[in-house]
């Protein structure tokens, strides 16, 4: 795959989702995901699941392409007091029991990572399923926080859509001979698919386009760097 060719497309070619450019962060961010899915997924998968993947975490992460807390908020103290302030304004309808409050660990397990994982009991699910998958020990209900760490959430993203972590469908549900159904796709990650499905669809559609002018669909690569779990 040619890393160049990629960036390229995405921020000369068909600049839709990078208007004024990459910044760093965004680039890195693109870049460890690139690394994580040659490592561990490139072999199994083809690059429509990575597109979708990659589309639905544009989405989630507002176009960040890194692990982000809830509403974008710096700790969970302050994102928990933005859902609040969100919630009693009437703009989370959807919102029965505020999931950001503390829970019987004391701490806040709202939204985090590249795909915005949210309540305890999905935490301690993505920590179960991620040993069952790769032998790895990694805390996520002793600390919601590493669901921060770059490669911790593209595992999360990618094996959660690929298996099914979300919701009660995953990316095989979509795929045909016809294609891809991206838009369809977005009820992997949350039930809004007949709302934003159309813009997921685009923000999938522009990385597809991406990886295969990069050449990616016919070899993908090794990661660029020396990537592994955190010790």
């Amino acid at each position: 795959m040619d890393r160049a060719a990629f960036f390229a497309h995405l921020t000369v070619t068909d600049p839709v989702l990078f208007r004024d450019g990459m910044t760093a962060a965004q680039r890195a961010g693109l870049s460890l995901k690139l690394d994580v899915w040659a490592r561990w997924y490139a072999h199994a998968h083809p690059v429509s699941y990575l597109a979708a993947a990659l589309g639905q975490i544009y989405r989630e992460t507002g176009g960040r392409m890194e692990p982000v807390l809830e509403a974008f908020a710096p700790d969970r103290e302050t994102a928990a007091q933005r859902l609040q302030a969100a919630w009693e304004a009437g703009r989370l309808k959807w919102v029965r029991q505020p999931y950001w409050e503390r829970d019987e660990t004391g701490r806040r397990p709202l939204g985090g990572g590249d795909i915005q994982l949210t309540h305890r009991r999905n935490y301690i699910a993505a920590e179960t399923r991620l040993s069952d998958r790769f032998g790895v020990s990694i805390g996520l209900s002793e600390n919601y926080d590493l669901i921060l760490d770059p490669v911790v959430s593209a595992h999360v993203a990618f094996a959660g859509m690929i298996e099914g972590w979300f919701r009660s469908c995953k990316l095989d549900d979509f795929c045909s001979d016809a294609g891809f159904d991206y838009a369809a796709a977005r009820d992997i990650v949350n039930g809004d698919a007949g709302l934003i499905g159309d813009e997921i669809a685009r923000n999938c559609e522009v990385f597809e386009a991406a990886l295969r002018a990069a050449g990616a669909d016919r070899a993908f690569g090794p990661p660029e760097v020396d990537i592994d779990w955190p010790s």
